[in-house]
């Protein structure tokens, strides 16, 4: 499934794609009508493969609950963005009410603990004409243990008693005659359902025909801090804005990042500078094993594939080095590899944790803070407030000018990747340009040394997304998964469509730097 899931996604990017550059361009009404089509049936077609992607691997064990450290205020924002537009286009109140002594920071699942919510709150916008759909969160207390308590109360349909039975059944939609152009597979409640139970908790419904519904769901959750989170500031955002606070100093703490690749040490040592954090870097194994006989790190950050000596070889090494003063040193994998099993994977090879790639600011910063020794965090931060408005208006133009010149890149996707910051993203885009990453791809397939073709793949899938290629990153996952999996005709079917886009790409990218490059000059 894995395999087949990106040929499928790949070609719908590539078509959605497109069609963009048609909505873009084109002027005439009865086109962008057409246009207009594609996109949102387009769109209804992925999130039809995203659920059944989603069952499939619930199903087979392959998805896998990873707790996290998260911060409620900002989990109940994300909620309320992501289902406000479509409340709005159908003229419907989204209320939300939460309890204010919420506790500030919870550990569990976050990413998953986002999707029951979301899928609660289109259920219920979608199932609703007129009216309201109220998102409640409150809880209780047991020790440690929050059970944090999440209700969507909608003014919809209902659902008679003899359906409520089936909800939750794979491919089921209740009264189809009544709901035959409500868009949707029947999957979003049975993956809630599912991913209830994994997480350990209940859902329930209350409903009757005609007077709406009301989903409760129940999840236990650990508390990391129980400082009451207060009233919610719910800040609805039309473009996505990325906003970046730290959330600690460490200026006596010191690091070493392990990676081959230039660009990718480039983002790890700035994503958490505002931390003050001392950042050194190594290209390779052998060279980390040299600086840490040398110096006494708190913290390693290791990539794992590399060449020569990957990260899981190096950290042996690391620790077998009686010269070494990192000996017991906490090691953190940076991977791409995040399926289920693999963080057991590395915790039996003995990593204190690890990080997916492509990084991004906030996991980062907060993996660092988890794992550096205590005596060196401070997290009692008394920062100045800046006055950002200049780099707004930077990143603003930035985002203007590269969707002109690079229409493939996606900004909302670059810059979490960066901290918001306009200075790094254009020294992450020139690293990207210049990285060398096509001829060794060409080379590669040229000599059929696939394992080596698999590794460009695999770095070209993270490093593209990270400059916000989705398109480029979907169609190098697709090619480093049918290696992986030792389909290698599969590859060679895919390589020239991989290899025209990222042609095409590097081409616009070029341009454009050295567009900026002269302008600068002649400033």
């Amino acid at each position: 499934m894995p395999i087949w899931s990106h040929e499928i996604r790949t070609p719908i990017n590539a078509v959605l794609g497109m069609n963009e550059m048609i909505l873009r361009e084109e002027h005439s009404p009865a086109i962008r009508g057409y246009a207009e089509n594609i996109r949102a049936s387009g769109n209804l077609l992925l999130s039809i493969i995203s659920d059944v992607l989603d069952i499939s691997k619930i199903e087979s064990g392959k998805l896998e609950i990873i707790p996290s450290t998260y911060d409620m205020s900002s989990l109940i924002n994300d909620c309320y963005n992501m289902s406000a537009v479509r409340a709005r286009d159908k003229k419907l109140a989204l209320k939300v009410e939460c309890s204010e002594d919420l506790p500030r920071l919870l550990s569990g699942d976050e990413a998953h603990v986002r999707q029951i919510i979301v899928n609660l709150l289109t259920n219920a916008v979608k199932y609703t004409e007129k009216g309201s759909v109220t998102f409640s969160v409150g809880g209780t207390r047991d020790g440690q243990t929050f059970m944090l308590t999440v209700s969507v109360r909608d003014t919809g349909i209902g659902i008679s008693e003899e359906n409520l039975g089936k909800l939750f059944d794979q491919f089921h939609r209740v009264d189809m005659k009544r709901n035959r152009n409500i868009e949707g597979t029947g999957l979003g409640l049975n993956i809630v359902k599912q991913l209830t139970d994994l997480m350990g908790g209940t859902i329930t419904v209350r409903s009757k025909p005609g007077e709406g519904s009301e989903f409760t769901v129940t999840l236990p959750q650990e508390i990391i801090d129980d400082t009451p989170a207060g009233k919610i500031e719910l800040n609805y955002s039309h473009s996505g804005e990325y906003e970046y606070v730290r959330s600690f100093e460490a200026p006596e703490a010191r690091i070493l990042a392990v990676d081959d690749l230039p660009v990718k040490l480039m983002v790890i040592t700035n994503l958490p500078k505002d931390t003050k954090v001392l950042i050194d870097t190594a290209g390779s194994g052998k060279e980390a094993i040299k600086l840490a006989e040398k110096n006494r790190y708190h913290l390693i950050l290791m990539d794992h594939l590399m060449p020569e000596m990957d990260g899981v070889e190096t950290f042996e090494k690391l620790r077998a080095d009686e010269k070494s003063l990192c000996g017991d040193t906490p090691v953190i994998m940076l991977t791409a590899n995040a399926l289920a099993g693999v963080r057991e994977q590395y915790m039996y090879e003995g990593f204190a944790d690890y990080i997916s790639k492509p990084v991004r600011g906030k996991k980062l910063e907060d993996t660092i803070m988890k794992h550096l020794p205590p005596e060196f965090v401070n997290t009692d931060i008394q920062d100045v407030p800046e006055d950002n408005s200049g780099a707004g208006e930077a990143e603003e133009k930035l985002a203007a000018e590269i969707a002109k010149a690079v229409p493939q890149i996606n900004m909302a996707v670059a810059l979490p990747y960066c901290c918001g910051s306009a200075e790094l993203f254009m020294d992450i885009l020139g690293e990207f340009a210049s990285n060398g990453r096509y001829e060794e791809l060409e080379q590669a397939f040229a000599q059929k040394r696939f394992d080596d073709y698999r590794r460009s793949a695999h770095t070209l899938k993270s490093t593209s997304l990270t400059v916000g290629l989705e398109g480029l990153s979907e169609r190098a996952r697709a090619s480093e998964f049918a290696l992986k999996n030792g389909c290698t005709t599969l590859a060679e079917t895919l390589h020239p469509d991989l290899m025209e886009m990222y042609a095409e790409v590097l081409e616009k990218i070029r341009d454009f730097l050295k567009k900026q490059r002269q302008e600068t000059n002649s400033e």
